[in-house]
């Protein structure tokens, strides 16, 4: 008898057998295929929306290979499982290990699920003016881990993601226009009337004021060494600073011709001989 025969006879004797274990790794291969394929798929459509966003190179490669490779683990957990292996005990090890390394790492997946929230929700963009915990800059890269400004001195300042997304944070480029906010304080000898005219000049005599967007010169309070009032105009962001420095430029000229004083604080001592 030859090994075809035998192997004939076998399958005679066993084709239930034979057919059951066919269909599994047929079944098996059919789910690796496709579990091969959907991991291909969400990999290409993440990295097509994140480079449409304008997402950094090295994030959406690092965003696609994981997706990619987290489908596939689990489309090997389910092939292993429909061969007959018990695939029970290789998750526990699984989430066992996952949680050994996520204790270790607890600051760093913190900073990571952060880097992702800011990658979706896009509060700033690379280019940038923004304030991120009290300090001021140009956003210069979103990484995954950290979010790294440049600040108007040329400083550059590396914040953790956990720490962006956890506080406060002023785009200042996000809106065209922005306002420009003044406080001017003069002498208590000083006509309020006349103030109001003189800033009222000021104003309509610096460039690039958005006029259209309302001014607002109002007197504000009364302080401890002057007669204090706001002066409120807007701006492109463009040209921000330079209409508020003009702005103030006018104004302190305007109120040196006028013989109007911005005072200082003083502090007036009185000794009492004994």
């Amino acid at each position: 008898m030859n090994v075809f025969e035998k192997l004939a006879q076998f399958i005679e004797k066993y084709d239930s057998v034979v057919l059951e274990y066919l269909f599994h790794i047929g079944f098996a291969i059919l789910i690796f295929l496709l579990g091969r394929f959907i991991a291909s798929f969400v990999s290409k459509q993440l990295r097509k929306i994140l480079l449409n966003r304008d997402v950094e190179t090295t994030i959406v490669k690092f965003t696609s290979s994981s997706a990619r490779y987290t489908i596939m683990g689990f489309t090997v957990v389910a092939v292993l499982g429909q061969l007959g292996v018990q695939t029970t005990s290789i998750v526990a090890i699984i989430g066992a290990a996952g949680l050994a390394i996520g204790l270790a790492l607890q600051g760093s997946l913190s900073n990571f699920a952060a880097g992702v929230l800011l990658i979706l929700f896009r509060p700033f963009k690379v280019g940038e003016l923004v304030v991120i915990s009290s300090i001021q800059g140009t956003v210069d890269a979103i990484q995954i881990f950290s979010t790294t400004i440049i600040t108007p001195t040329g400083e550059t300042v590396t914040i953790p993601n956990s720490q962006v997304l956890g506080t406060n944070i002023i785009n200042y480029t996000r809106q065209p226009n922005r306002r420009i906010d003044l406080n001017i304080g003069v002498d208590y000898s000083a006509d309020i009337k006349q103030v109001y005219s003189i800033l009222q000049n000021s104003v309509e005599k610096t460039p690039k004021i958005l006029k259209d967007l309302g001014i607002t010169i109002r007197f504000n309070e009364l302080g401890g060494s002057s007669i204090n009032f706001v002066v409120y105009v807007w701006a492109t962001n463009e040209d921000y600073s330079s209409v508020r420095t003009v702005l103030l430029e006018n104004i302190k000229v305007d109120l040196d011709s006028s013989q109007i004083n911005i005072p200082y604080p003083t502090m007036d001592v009185n000794i009492k001989k004994s």
